[in-house]
């Protein structure tokens, strides 16, 4: 009985030397492919940024041509295409569709806010403080949506960033274009209920730029675009499953040395 239950404890410890054997095999294996496995990520992470970027500049320079900017979306639409063997989103939306958060009123500013949520009594707090961080005297107000975010009241980020999501700094004009204009955007230049702006821009993707204003629309505040300033946002994803995402701001110039100017990048 004596020599069974040694044999039986010699198997149970030769077991256990296998599952540590076993056990350090596999942590070697890890510690061999993961810097291999962070190499391949970092590579097509690179790829995507590099192809994100080229994107980017390649719409930029449709943006310069005319013939190609009438035909291009300029509503904050997502267009997916490939590119360079990529996943590709795009989306282009003119900034004199948005709200300018220094030129509009302190009224379109709540309006804007509540249209996208807010309060009303939080979004007159919000609107408050946007108005009273914008220098006066001529000189410009706010360069980019994090500086108007940091204006922002603690307690109302949230808010703020559904509202900016509407926002620019950058149209330089205290109205909207109703062609390009997101349905928070017109509701709060235009003085409208937020369902009816929304009923109206969801008519404009079938009917296009012709799409007649609802009757109560306050056409005081709209204008039209030359196509100027617009917001592109570019998705990427590779086949290896690397990603990128890019934001940025371009203005078309008059000048032939220098067509296009990157107002924000990031």
């Amino acid at each position: 009985m004596r020599k069974r239950s040694e044999k039986g404890a010699a198997f149970l410890i030769a077991l256990g030397g296998l599952a540590l054997i076993s056990a350090l095999a596999a942590s070697a294996l890890t510690l061999t492919t993961a810097p291999a496995a962070r190499a391949t990520a970092a590579i097509e992470r690179a790829k995507a940024e590099r192809t994100a970027e080229a994107a980017v500049h390649r719409i930029a320079v449709a943006f310069t041509r005319p013939e190609e900017r009438a035909q291009a979306p300029r509503d904050g639409g997502v267009v997916a295409t490939n590119f360079q063997g990529a996943a590709l989103t795009i989306s282009a939306q003119d900034a004199l569709g948005l709200i300018d958060i220094n030129l509009a009123s302190r009224e379109t500013l709540v309006r804007l806010l509540i249209a996208t949520g807010t309060d009303p009594a939080d979004a007159e707090i919000i609107a408050e403080a946007w108005t009273e961080g914008r220098p006066t005297n001529g000189r410009r107000g706010f360069t980019a949506l994090e500086d108007v975010l940091s204006a922002t009241p603690p307690g109302f980020e949230s808010s703020a960033k559904a509202a900016l999501t509407h926002a620019t700094v950058w149209s330089g004009e205290p109205g909207v274009d109703p062609t390009t204009a997101t349905a928070p955007a017109l509701a709060a230049a235009a003085d409208l209920p937020l369902n009816v702006a929304q009923s109206y821009v969801a008519t404009r993707a079938f009917e296009g730029p012709l799409t007649p204003l609802p009757p109560e629309a306050d056409l005081s505040s709209l204008r039209r675009s030359e196509g100027r300033v617009a917001r592109l946002s570019v998705r990427v994803e590779t086949e290896g499953g690397g990603r990128a995402a890019l934001t940025v701001v371009i203005e078309r110039t008059v000048s032939p040395r220098i067509p296009i100017r990157f107002l924000s990048w990031r």
